[in-house]
């Protein structure tokens, strides 16, 4: 039986669990003679050439330099968690304003910063379907012509339904006395951070 050929686009998360995802499911479709191509951050240059897939670059954010030398991506978060850590010993309700939000208008941030540069890479790339595992999803991607598909490798609770507690809650599934309050607060604060996305 003939398969028609797709080209299929993974923008995965600039981390290893995502992209390792989609370089698994990226190599069977290859195997099987489709087209992939990656959207991936300058970190990851080259590293998906090597294994014989279309590379793209995007960038989240201006370059962040320190004696000439280029600030890994990676090391923002691990400094960052690194210097939060007290946060976590407050109550997650508490932690949504002074640890989440900082780490949400970041993401934000960047998909502001993307979004020219996704939608060229869309155009180039002409995708039979998009294949995104982020935190985040990004308008330039969901608003092509192209099918998207979301898939979550870091926190199985980014996707919701009527039985699953709050992302980031850590409420239990048996009592959901708490979820409206938690629900509430989440989107007060975290609202704004969409408001002017166009």
């Amino acid at each position: 039986m003939n398969e028609r050929t797709i080209t299929v686009l993974f923008v995965p998360e600039a981390a290893f669990g995502p992209t390792n995802q989609c370089i698994g499911i990226g190599a069977v479709l290859r195997k099987r003679q489709h087209r992939v191509a990656f959207a991936v951050e300058s970190s990851w240059k080259g590293k998906l050439a090597a294994f014989g897939f279309e590379e793209h670059i995007v960038e989240y954010s201006e370059p962040v330099t320190t004696n000439d030398e280029k600030v890994d991506s990676g090391k923002f978060w691990a400094d960052y968690i690194s210097s939060t850590k007290s946060e976590f010993r407050k109550p997650t309700i508490e932690q949504l304003e002074s640890f989440y939000l900082p780490i949400w208008q970041t993401i934000v941030d960047g998909a502001y910063y993307a979004q020219r540069r996704l939608r060229e890479i869309v155009i180039a790339v002409q995708p039979d379907v998009i294949v995104e595992n982020n935190v985040i999803c990004f308008p330039a991607l969901m608003t092509s012509d192209a099918p998207f598909v979301r898939f979550v490798s870091r926190n199985p609770l980014e996707m919701q339904g009527p039985n699953v507690a709050p992302l980031f809650s850590g409420l239990p599934a048996a009592d959901r006395s708490q979820w409206a309050a938690f629900r509430a607060e989440y989107d007060r604060v975290h609202r704004p951070l969409w408001s002017s996305f166009n």
